[in-house]
């Protein structure tokens, strides 16, 4: 048959098999308007130049591979359906290059051009064992540009588009030293949101050498306002800016804004967009951004610093993935950020100024991918007075379809529960708290095991809290067996609310439930159990919580055991302030006891969650003993 195939007259050729054009000898392999399929799994292996004419189609399922170069008039098509188009020299196509999931790949010794004149791939691969590859005319990619080797793709002053829209978003797969030079790319930034309006959106830079202005399109002007870091009085929606940095010691300044708001500045046009680092740009959720600079590839560290009085911010950064590709976070060692906690937070929209934060730690909570361009929050660890996050090519995803949202790969063997707090009249918007078991992991709040809370503009929070009042979103505990955590509930308005269990696993001999201390309701949870509630408040401090014991523990007991679980005293040691929460709905007194068991103070606690003043008091450790109901609880004290 390979005598027969210098000349491929009109028809079909089918190549199920491994098939040679004329072993022997270099030929010319020219398809005059017919139609060549190599299929699922065959090879077509041409020893010399492949051409075909106007009318022609080459459809790869299989491996076509040319030991020469490529040439394709007008008028006939390249279609890269699924399998791949090798070349080891030129590749001129001045017809059509279609197909979805195909790729080009370029393999020769010296130098390759490349000339599309429909310039759109699904993949393109740069496998070259020296030499470079040369665009002479642009070129988009619509899924993978892969540097294997040590080659580099050379842009020629061409321009190169990596593509993003609702089919997903392209990436650079940096696998080899080769780079892309000879100019600067651009990489476009679909938005896959609930949210289509305006909204608060993260975004960091996936290139180098661009600045904030860069974040224009077509039908959004970013506002950069200056104006805006020194008024002590709030800006108008005019002059408001919508392209903001975060800078946690502006927490601690005076600021017409309140809370996590303090930490937010406006940067100018011109500001670069560094590595690693994040802002928040309030746009349409059906913009799409790109960014145009020298793709992001190779190590890129940030040190972040922990600043002091920053209240309610303490060590949060706003960073960025700096590649033009995923990360996955589980890939970040604790080698890869000393000094900073395991957990990052992603902000996700679902208002004109409201939404949610997507937190992940330790392969508990969302998905642990981060997207290309993708702003997002991490923490630098309580008593570290610095830390430093160095972002590496070994934590980028090289697969364009692990783009899509995941959750843990694996089977995941360890005990845990995830309950959401949602309106009782559904949609909009919801919050969860996860809590889980796994050893090395305490009580209190762990930087490689926990995340705390951030706060969501919604309104709408859940978390559970340590003994020291310390908010999460992520609870790792060491075991489950008497375990209760009291929780924090958040509501954005008076009305009705649901408590659902979203998952539970791996709970065999725990049994699991939720307490309701004002109403006294005592809920057996399992997966999908749901439990609503009225509320005539935003706050429900001391109403909640969660309560797991062995299952053979008889319930009165369990319940007695876990009661002093849900009293919480705060900060200890104190100077003097003292925050106590203690179950709502419980009469409660409680004196306070020196360390000789006298009778110091005797306090009153009116509400579920009081702050108390004990300055005047000597510094020592004392003991504060409550009565709940009739049964005594005790809490350790030290003042300073």
């Amino acid at each position: 048959m390979n005598s027969f195939l210098p000349l491929l007259g009109l028809g079909t050729l089918l190549a199920a098999a491994p098939l040679a054009a004329r072993a022997q000898t270099p030929v010319l392999l020219t398809n005059r308007g017919g139609t060549l399929f190599v299929n699922a799994g065959g090879t077509l292996t041409v020893n010399g130049n492949y051409a075909q004419t106007t009318g022609a189609l080459l459809r790869t399922a299989g491996t076509a591979a040319v030991r020469g170069a490529v040439q394709a008039a007008a008028g006939s098509t390249l279609d890269l359906s699924t399998g791949e188009l090798q070349a080891t020299g030129n590749v001129a196509n001045a017809g059509t290059a279609a197909g979805t999931t195909g790729t080009l790949r370029l393999t020769g010794t010296g130098t390759q051009t490349l000339t599309l004149n429909n310039g759109t791939l699904p993949n393109l691969a740069v496998a070259k064992p020296g030499g470079s590859a040369v665009l002479a005319q642009p070129v988009q990619v619509r899924r993978t540009l892969t540097l294997a080797t040590a080659a580099n793709l050379d842009l020629n002053g061409q321009a190169l588009t990596l593509l993003s829209d609702a089919a997903g978003t392209a990436l650079v797969v940096n696998s080899g030293t080769g780079v892309v030079s000879g100019g600067t790319a651009t990489m476009q930034r679909y938005l896959t949101t609930a949210n289509a309006g305006l909204g608060y959106r993260h975004y960091a830079s996936p290139v180098r050498g661009n600045a904030l202005s860069d974040l224009a399109t077509a039908s959004f002007t970013p506002v950069f306002n200056p104006a805006y870091n020194s008024s002590a009085t709030a800006l108008p929606a005019a002059g408001f800016p919508t392209v903001l940095g975060f800078d946690q010691s502006r927490m601690a300044a005076v600021s017409p804004y309140t809370g996590f708001d303090r930490g937010y500045f406006s940067p100018t046009a011109a500001t670069a967009f560094l590595p690693g680092v994040g802002y928040a740009v309030h746009l349409r959720g059906t913009e799409v951004v790109d960014f145009t600079g020298t793709l992001g590839t190779g190590d890129y560290a940030r040190t972040l610093p922990r600043a002091a009085g920053s209240v309610g911010g303490e060590g949060l950064h706003l960073v960025g993935n700096p590649y033009p590709a995923p990360i996955d976070w589980s890939l970040v060692t604790a080698a890869d950020r000393p000094g900073v906690d395991a957990a990052f937070y992603v902000f996700e929209s679902n208002g004109p100024y409201t939404g949610s934060y997507r937190s992940a730690v330790n392969g508990v909570g969302s998905s642990s991918f981060i997207g290309s361009s993708q702003g997002f929050f991490v923490r630098v660890t309580p008593g570290q007075t610095t830390g430093t996050l160095t972002f590496k090519n070994a934590h980028r995803l090289t697969d364009f379809a692990q783009q899509v949202a995941v959750r843990r790969g694996a089977a995941d063997p360890r005990p845990q529960l995830q309950l959401t707090l949602a309106p009782a009249t559904g949609g909009g918007a919801s919050d969860a708290f996860y809590l889980y078991a796994e050893a090395g992991a305490t009580a209190g709040a762990d930087a490689e095991y926990d995340a705390v809370k951030m706060a969501n503009p919604s309104g709408l929070n859940l978390a559970g809290l340590t003994a020291t009042g310390q908010a999460l979103a992520i609870d790792g505990r060491p075991a489950f067996g008497a375990t209760a955590v009291p929780l924090q509930v958040q509501v954005p308005a008076a009305g009705r609310y649901v408590l659902t269990t979203a998952a539970l696993a791996n709970l065999a001999g725990t049994r699991a439930e939720l307490v309701d201390n004002l109403t006294g309701a005592r809920t057996a949870l399992s997966a999908g159990t749901a439990y609503a509630f009225a509320t005539t408040t935003t706050t429900a401090p001391g109403r909640f919580w969660l309560n797991l014991m062995p299952a053979a523990a008889p319930l009165a007991a369990a319940s007695a055991a876990a009661l002093g679980a849900q009293v919480l005293a705060y900060p200890t040691p104190t100077t003097g302030r003292l925050t106590v929460l203690r179950p709502a709905g419980a009469a409660a007194q409680a004196v306070l006891l020196n360390s000789l068991g006298q009778t110091v103070q005797t306090l009153a606690l009116p509400t579920a969650e009081t702050a108390l003043d004990l300055r005047g008091l000597a510094s020592g450790v004392y003991t504060l003993r409550l009565t709940l109901d009739g049964q005594p609880v005790s809490k350790r004290i030290v003042i300073e």
